[in-house]
């Protein structure tokens, strides 16, 4: 954990209510994820991999989006 900054956990927790707010929940569900290992002081390599990999398919979705418009 060290590697990450003090405040990871803050962090991910702004990142969960942020998500929520914009209707992206599956990206609000792996930051939770993110958070809680932090908070548990459990090795937070696979929440951080399957953030990474929700917050890429939230962008191709967008992406998607806005080419149709």
């Amino acid at each position: 954990l060290a590697q990450f900054p003090p405040d990871a956990a803050a962090i991910a927790h702004k990142l969960k209510g942020s998500a929520r707010a914009v209707g992206a929940m599956r990206v609000a569900a792996a930051a939770a994820d993110l958070e809680t290992a932090f908070q548990n002081g459990a090795d937070p390599a696979n929440a951080l991999a399957a953030l990474d990999d929700t917050v890429g398919e939230a962008r191709a979705a967008i992406d998607a989006i806005l080419r149709r418009s």
